[in-house]
Formats: C-alpha cells, structure tokens, sequence
C-alpha cells in the first residue's frame, strides 16, 4: 500500500512539474521570437533614418542613382518582414498546441491531438536547453495523416520528454551528437521512436532500466524511464528498447484501443 502512495505521489508531482516544464518552454522560445521583434525593429530605424537622409538627397539633387539605393534598402527590409512574419507564425503553431495546457488535469478526453504534435512540441521546448539546441543534429521523420488520438495527452508529453532528456544526456560532450524521432502507423496501432547515437547501455544498465532508483549517471534518482513505463502502461501501451555501441532505442507502441474514448 505504501508503494502505492509513493507512486501515485510522485506521479501527481511529475505531472504539476511537466506542466510547470512546458510553461517555461513558452516563455524561451516566445523570449527568442521577442529578440528577433527586437533586433530588426532597431534595424528598420536605422535603415529608415538612411533611406530618408537618401531621399533627401534626390531632392537636392534632382539625379535618380539613389533610386536603386533606396529599392536594395527596402528589397533587404522586405526580406527582413518575411523573416518576421515566419517568426509570427511559429508562435501561433506554439500557441494553438498549447492553449490547453492550464487544463490538462480537467479534460475529459475527447480534445483531438497528434502525436506529431506532441513530438514538434516537446522539440521546441528541449531548445531551452543550449546543447540540445546548438550541438545536437535533429533528424524528424513524422508520418503523414496519422489518426488523431484524444486522451492521455499529458502522459505522452511526460513520456516524450523523458526519452529525449534521457538521450541528450547519453550524447552529453559527443562531436556529431545525433537524435531521431520517427512517428509511424504500425498495423491498427501507432509507434514512435527516439534514437540516440550515444554509447550504448551496458548490460548491466539494460537489465535494470525499467527499476526505480537505479541509475548509472550521478546525482540522478534514476526515476525516468520507471516513470515512462508506469505511464505507458497506463496508456494501455508498450515500450521497448534496444541497444548496441553507438545506438539506443526507445519505441513506444499504442494499440488502437489505447487513445480512444
């Protein structure tokens, strides 16, 4: 009974911190897009003040070689606009998967999502993080029109998270460090995979890698991938993994009946 307890505690914790977590994923990724807003605004009114100090000239002059001047100034500010504009639009994506987030713990079920999302949305949000953003190539293979699901949206998020967490953490310091997401339809159910290009686990590591506590990384409660599989248990899923030097694999399975009402 008290193993329970503790369970069903760390699990409630673990879901307050994964919203906490993705909250804060907002908050960077909307502070890059900011800084952008930011730059090219001080750009623009640089530029601006030059193009006028340009056109003054055409009035005193009366010659027209400033005019293609003036057009590469504003050719160079339009192709700064559509930089904006990408950048706008990103944030509505970040927006739309997200609004439902303060109600997580209330929905019913029956808000459709994609696994793609939840995949995209967790890969913006690990940006926060320098090493996974600047030193880690990221290869996304995500199948097209895969089925909506409509509940445990919040476990997959959790679950999602900790796999990518757990192979940054196998890639930490690697030249060439390397994770793949792959999303697919297998048979009536869905699958999805994130590969590292780490070490590899030990046999000994393989063996327990399910346990709580356990964990061969310092300072670490060896608590994720136990977490992982309580919650794709309770998802009424599967996950597996497999390993060799310079790969590791986890592949998640849900079965048509999993995600449904």
């Amino acid at each position: 009974m008290q193993a329970d307890k503790w369970e069903e505690a760390y699990l409630a914790q673990s879901q307050d911190a994964a919203v906490g977590r993705m909250f804060r994923g907002i908050v960077h990724n909307f502070g890059g897009i900011i800084q952008v807003f930011s730059l090219h605004t001080d750009l623009a009114g640089m530029m601006l003040d030059k193009a006028m100090a340009v056109l003054e000239q055409m009035r005193q002059t009366g010659q027209s070689p400033e005019m293609d001047i003036l057009h590469d100034l504003l050719a160079r500010r339009a192709d700064s606009l559509s930089q904006m504009q990408d950048k706008v639009r990103q944030s509505q994506q970040i927006l739309q998967r997200t609004l439902i987030l303060p109600e997580f713990r209330q929905l019913p079920g029956g808000v459709p999502y994609t696994v793609n999302s939840v995949i995209e949305t967790e890969v913006e949000f690990m940006t926060a993080d320098s090493t996974f953003k600047h030193k880690v190539h990221k290869v996304m293979n995500l199948a097209d029109a895969l089925p909506s699901l409509t509940q445990f949206q919040l476990e997959l998020h959790q679950i999602i998270h900790i796999l990518l967490t757990n192979a940054l953490e196998a890639i930490q310091g690697m030249e060439g460090a390397e994770i793949v997401l792959e999303s697919a339809k297998e048979g009536e159910g869905l699958g999805v995979r994130v590969q590292d290009n780490g070490p590899g686990l030990t046999t000994e590591a393989a063996a327990h890698l399910y346990e709580p506590f356990y964990s061969t990384r310092e300072g670490h409660l060896g608590l994720g991938l136990y977490l992982a599989k309580k919650l794709i248990t309770r998802c009424g899923g599967e996950i597996s993994s497999d390993s060799s030097p310079g790969r590791t694999s986890f592949h998640l399975f849900f079965p048509p009946e999993a995600m449904q009402v």
